[in-house]
């Protein structure tokens, strides 16, 4: 578990992500290499409690929202800067608590961690709830319990073929299976902090441009980005289908960082890992929070 705790003022008080891991867990973290979870303060950190004159904005799901040093050296990340703007807004403080994880955790996960009651405390404090889940929940659906989940994944290649043999009917399968475990994450959330705004990102393309795929034949570069971007776009329809049912708001990602379709390479706005957001994209992901509604 990470969390980070930051008071917020004013932008002046502040100055100015082997890996598709994060992407479908375990197993592209050891296929693509590189999001091994950093050492975190352990269960028993407490959050601490908003002031009459603090109002918190929380972060909670995957790695995402973590913003560790080494997925993007000397960012800020946006749930920081997206607090920032906020306080610069309305003119008062505001307390960053950020409890996402950096462990590859699916949707599954998350839910499991709200029913352990660990997040009540910070949940009751918030006014904003940044809801981060399904980056890691994918095609390919290699995990325990996925529909149509692909075994023996270990070469770049094994992953690349698991992703263009995942049929449209795995994607609709898969997609309803970890839209239920979201509503049970929104129904917690929702419970715990009645009166907050949830704001509930859908995930991007970091497949689209990741230089292991952009060095295969156009006709494999072709299905993976096809069968990847699919999933996306059912994810994103049904994160804002779930979201419409506790009155929370679906914030996209994956056309201001892949285009209408979803196929177009996120470049710059990804970090050297291609997977987490690079400065670029943690700005664009503070602008776009800056448009949703807040209650």
């Amino acid at each position: 578990m990470h969390q980070t705790t930051r008071a917020v003022g004013s932008r002046n008080e502040l100055g100015a992500r082997p890996s598709r891991a994060g992407m479908i867990g375990v197993v592209l973290a050891v296929i693509l290499a590189g999001c091994a979870a950093p050492s975190a303060p352990t269960a028993e950190s407490a959050t601490p409690s908003a002031t009459s004159s603090q109002r918190t904005v929380l972060a909670i799901g995957d790695s995402i929202p973590f913003n560790a040093e080494g997925d993007c050296p000397g960012c800020a990340g946006f749930v920081d800067t997206y607090a920032d703007e906020l306080a610069q807004s309305n003119d008062e403080p505001y307390l960053v608590v950020n409890r996402s994880r950096h462990d590859g955790a699916q949707t599954a996960d998350i839910l499991r961690e709200l029913q352990s009651g660990s997040l009540d405390a910070a949940l009751g404090d918030a006014v904003v709830v940044i809801v981060s889940a399904g980056f890691n929940d994918q095609p390919p659906y290699a995990d325990e319990g996925e529909a149509c989940r692909a075994e023996q994944l270990v070469t770049d290649a094994e992953v690349l073929a698991a992703v263009i043999a995942t049929s449209t009917e795995c994607i609709t399968t898969q997609t309803a299976s970890t839209g239920a475990e979201l509503a049970g994450v929104l129904d917690h959330v929702r419970e715990k902090a009645p009166e907050a705004s949830i704001l509930v990102l859908t995930a991007y393309n970091a497949w689209s441009g990741w230089s292991v795929l952009e060095a295969e034949q156009p006709d494999v570069r072709a299905s993976v980005n096809s069968t990847i971007a699919s999933g996306l776009i059912a994810w994103r329809a049904e994160v804002c289908k779930v979201v419409a049912v506790v009155d929370a708001q679906c914030v996209d990602l994956l056309e201001p960082f892949n285009g209408p379709e979803g196929t177009t390479a996120a470049g710059s706005l990804l970090a050297d890992d291609y997977t987490h957001p690079s400065q670029e994209g943690n700005d664009l992901i503070r602008d776009v929070l800056l448009d949703a509604d807040l209650r």
